[in-house]
Formats: C-alpha cells, sequence, structure tokens
C-alpha cells in the first residue's frame, strides 16, 4: 500500500517549476544578517564515539568562522578557530603563522546558508549534480506559440526523508549519480550525494529568527564513518557593525586560536574534507 500512496503523492504534485524558481525559493530560505549557531559533531566507528561542540558564525555562503570545542574524552584535546573566505579557509596550525587552504569540492556546509540562487546553480554544477546548461535562465515564454514548458531532463520529483522532492541530478537509470534533494514544501535541503559518494542527510528543519530555515540533525555517512550533527542553539546576530573583522584571516590570532586535533582517523579525515 505504501508504494501505492506514494505514486498517488507524486503524481498529484506532478507540476515542475522552473529550475530557477526552485533554486530562488531555496535561496529565500536562510534569514537576513549574521547568525550563531551551536553544535555538537559526533563520530562514530565500531565502538569509539566522539564529541566536538562547533560554534559558527555565519554571515552567508562565502563568509564563515567556526570553533572547536572537545567534549567528553576530547576535553582539552580539540581546539581551534577556521575563518572560510570564499574558496578558502585560514587556520594557524601550531606555528606562529596563519595559512589559507583551498576547500575541496565536499565543502558542503555553505549549502545550509547560500543567499544566492546563482551561487546554488553554479555550486550544483561544480558538485557535478546539475549540467553547465543550467546555470543559465530560460527565455521566458510568450504568447506568439512558443512551446509549453517542460521541466530540464536533470530535475525531477523523488521521495526521501519520508517526503516528496525537487531531486536535482540525472536521472537514476543511469546508475547512483550525484543528485541534490530540496523539499517541495519548503524548499530546504534534504539530502545531497556527492560524486565520491559522500552523503549528507539534513532532518526535522525548524523556522528561527528573520526566516531562518534550518535542521536540528544532519548525517554524513563516508565510508565507514557515519558523522551526526545535531544543533544546539540558533542565534541571530542581527547586521554586523562597519569594520567588523571576524570573518578576516586577520582576526585569528595563532597562540589562541591555533587547531588542535588528536591522532584519529575519522576527525581527520572528516576535519579535512568537510571543515
Amino acid at each position: 500500500m505504501f508504494w501505492i500512496s506514494a505514486l498517488v503523492s507524486l503524481t498529484a504534485a506532478a507540476y515542475i517549476p522552473e529550475y530557477s524558481t526552485i533554486t530562488s525559493r531555496a535561496a529565500d530560505q536562510h534569514g537576513k544578517g549574521a547568525y550563531q549557531i551551536e553544535q555538537e559533531v559526533t563520530f562514530r566507528k565500531d565502538s569509539d564515539v566522539y564529541s566536538i561542540k562547533e560554534t559558527w558564525q555565519v554571515l552567508n555562503e562565502n563568509e564563515m568562522r567556526v570553533t572547536l570545542e572537545g567534549r567528553g574524552p576530547l576535553r582539552g584535546l580539540v581546539s581551534g578557530t577556521i575563518v572560510y573566505h570564499g574558496n578558502s579557509k585560514s587556520l594557524a596550525d601550531g606555528g606562529q603563522n596563519v595559512r589559507a587552504i583551498r576547500l575541496g569540492e565536499e565543502w558542503l556546509e555553505p549549502m545550509f546558508y547560500f543567499r544566492s540562487s546563482k551561487w546554488l546553480r553554479n555550486r550544483l554544477v561544480a558538485l557535478k549534480i546539475a549540467p553547465p546548461e543550467s546555470i543559465q535562465d530560460r527565455p521566458a515564454l510568450n504568447s506568439e506559440g512558443e512551446p509549453r514548458y517542460e521541466a530540464p531532463s536533470f530535475l525531477r520529483l523523488s521521495r526521501t526523508g519520508g517526503v516528496v522532492n525537487w531531486a536535482v541530478g540525472i536521472p537514476p537509470t543511469v546508475g547512483i549519480a550525484p543528485t541534490a534533494w530540496f523539499e517541495q514544501d519548503q524548499f530546504v535541503l534534504r539530502k545531497i550525494r556527492t560524486a565520491s559518494q559522500v552523503t549528507l542527510k539534513a532532518d526535522d528543519y525548524a523556522k528561527f529568527a528573520e526566516n531562518m530555515w534550518f535542521p536540528r540533525s544532519r548525517t554524513y555517512t563516508y565510508g565507514p564513518f557515519v558523522v551526526t550533527v545535531n544543533t544546539l542553539s540558533v542565534k541571530s546576530l542581527g547586521k554586523l557593525p562597519a569594520g567588523d573583522t571576524r570573518f578576516k584571516a586577520t582576526s585569528l590570532n595563532p597562540a589562541r586560536d591555533a587547531v588542535k586535533l588528536p591522532e584519529s582517523d575519522a576527525l581527520k579525515e572528516f576535519y579535512s574534507r568537510f571543515r
């Protein structure tokens, strides 16, 4: 009976809007001004469980910083701050200098903060989820006999997390392909699968200040690792004062902000690939 009800639901919602409409609506769900988000990252491998508190300050998809704090067995073993600007991150690694590192393709955190439809469309192309032609808007239809709108081949309805989503990616008939799922009703990211078969799921969305929709729970799955991220708090910081430098590498003090991580494959891989 489940597959029948799922088919009815998908058929009843068969109309697929313009791709640009979906990406614009998704961009509108990420609030205004700056935010502070506290979350707990839990690593599990075999019988080992580790936990790190992350305190994020976010202005948009290009301006972020995170401070790390080990919990439980990791207390005192994990610390430091990373500043993100555009396609690079800046950090101090115990020396006297702050160095910049180019971010990899698995830098997915901005998918929950972007406010630009153009940024999203470019990012999905870079992730090999959408084709290059998806960046361009389709010419507007007129009343002079142009063909009716048909959804592009990379956009379809799909069910994940118990809800209907707009799925962006190559149709599943060609195999397991990179795909992003945006919830049909709220236009929030519910799941993304990368070309390297990393899966990130986002669940239990809530609406916070200034129309900020944010998931209370996220799960990264890659190789033998499963990492969960649970949101502790979301706080609006409003409009930052002129001259605020928190999102600049110059705000980092090597003596205070150096990133320290223990020799753990799970932790090092996560913070190398996803942070």
